[in-house]
């Protein structure tokens, strides 16, 4: 499933849930990497980018170090596709990876 497809599907079962998408709301973007360095890093370009990013350590085996990047937009399909696709190539110089996105501040 392509992307964009992919986020269509997850924004209309959350309006069919009753989540009204149409103001702009924050949107919290994850990423992970291996390493406390690597994720402060993208952390501060993304900063330097105008965007809100929380570091965070998980337990986990793989990828430990969370990302948080926030950004106030309305929820629709292009939108967080197109920031999603950023935001993921800019993980990706850093060594990270997406790893979703949801309204995890509400």
């Amino acid at each position: 499933m392509l992307l964009f497809e992919e986020n269509h599907h997850i924004l209309s079962k959350l309006k069919s849930d009753g989540l009204a998408l149409e103001s702009p709301r924050p949107i919290d973007f994850c990423h992970v990497f291996p390493d406390q360095a690597s994720a402060h890093a993208f952390a501060q370009r993304i900063a330097d980018d105008g965007f809100s990013a929380k570091v965070d350590f998980v337990q986990r085996d793989f990828d430990p170090w969370d990302v948080i990047v926030t950004s106030i937009v309305v929820p629709g399909c292009t939108e967080i596709t197109d920031l999603e696709m950023v935001l993921g190539d800019r993980a990706k110089l850093f060594g990270g990876r997406t790893d979703g996105w949801g309204f995890f501040g509400e």
